[in-house]
């Protein structure tokens, strides 16, 4: 697999060196940031916080600002998703969904791409076409996610989808196998083992005993399949039935929220307790999950925390939880010494982030 990889992009090296000279400088300019992400994680990282910096510091500063912010934040997302595309393609052993199957692979990351976008398409669509234009592009994206989603728990079996669906690579492991002194090679012999049960770094017998004991670290042989421990993240387990609905309900939940906002009016509690009580259906259904791994374990538990979004969510925000979450942000600004100059902001932001991030479909 490494070398037929390694055959494929020999091969697009020499392709390359026709092309035009333009093309041949971008190429070059593509590979060697590649190369960069890869063997310096920290660069990556630094100008990635850059964007997530400037997307905090625009509030307030320009017309429109508050729509921008959550653009530029979805920018800095995609650009940290784009990173961990290149380290797992440069570095599959880093990636956490190795483990899943191509077509699963390809799945997973549209869909993770969809999410990273899901805010920005919305707000721009707003802005460029007014409501109508925005409630489209909400309809269509949402489809879009249910019909991945359902291909991944329906026809190939993935399990419980996460949140994200990509988790963040290894950028650490991805540095240590850049930096090693011997590449990974289908036929390379790997300096060291470690022991399933106690983790312990064996020294392989084909080894140098002069090499110390921390390169060994960075030259360690990943366990089989048959020795993968039951918690690992990237261990995918079949749903039965009772999962499956569960899954089947949190899918549709999203379509059936907007279908039903439509139907019943956006300030109407139909559509709010409808959702509502698809979330706790399937919460309930999954209780029953058996043999689940410690990341789909992780998942549920994640999805009964975020309930609590439920009272940021209109009608009730606006019946309910809106002046008492008011009242108490003036409280606190007036009472604790220094606290207005971070609540007095979010009391100014907290309307959009309540229209942006409140959405059933959000999560």
């Amino acid at each position: 697999m490494t070398s037929r990889k390694m055959d494929d992009t020999d091969e697009t090296q020499i392709q390359a060196q026709a092309w035009p000279a333009p093309l041949r400088m971008l190429w070059e300019a593509l590979e060697r940031y590649q190369e960069m992400v890869v063997s310096d994680p920290n660069l990556a990282s630094k100008l990635e916080a850059a964007f997530r910096v400037g997307s905090y510091i625009i509030p307030g500063r320009f017309g429109g600002s508050w729509e921008l912010s959550e653009v530029a934040y979805s920018v800095s997302n995609l650009y940290s998703l784009l990173n961990d595309f290149i380290v797992s393609r440069r570095c599959p052993s880093a990636s956490k969904i190795s483990a899943c199957s191509k077509e699963q692979q390809v799945l997973l990351w549209l869909l993770t791409l969809l999410d990273t976008l899901e805010v920005a398409v919305e707000m721009i669509s707003q802005r460029l076409f007014q409501e109508p234009g925005k409630w489209a592009m909400v309809i269509l994206m949402q489809t879009l996610r249910a019909v991945l989603r359902s291909l991944l728990v329906f026809k190939l079996h993935y399990g419980v989808i996460r949140t994200p669906p990509v988790p963040s690579t290894d950028r650490k492991q991805a540095e240590q196998t850049a930096h090693s002194s011997n590449p990974e090679r289908e036929d390379a012999q790997p300096l060291a083992w470690k022991a399933p049960r106690t983790g312990r770094i064996i020294r392989s017998v084909h080894t140098d005993p002069t090499i110390p004991y921390s390169e060994l670290q960075h030259n360690v042989a990943p366990l089989s399949p048959s020795q993968t421990s039951r918690d690992s993240p990237s261990r995918l387990m079949s749903l039965d039935t009772n999962s499956l609905i569960a899954e089947a309900l949190y899918i549709a939940r999203p379509l059936v929220h907007i279908i039903s906002m439509f139907i019943f009016q956006q300030s109407s509690w139909k559509p709010w307790l409808l959702a509502l009580g698809m979330d706790l259906t399937s919460l309930q259904l999954h209780c029953g999950l058996l043999h689940s791994n410690s990341a789909e374990k992780a998942e549920v538990m994640r999805r009964r925390v975020v309930l609590m979004l439920y009272l940021l969510r209109s009608p009730f925000y606006d019946k309910r939880s809106k002046n008492m979450l008011l009242d108490f942000l003036r409280w606190l600004s007036s009472t604790i010494p220094l606290l207005h100059f971070i609540v007095d902001p979010l009391m100014t932001y907290l309307p959009v982030w309540q229209q942006v991030y409140s959405y059933n479909w959000m999560t």
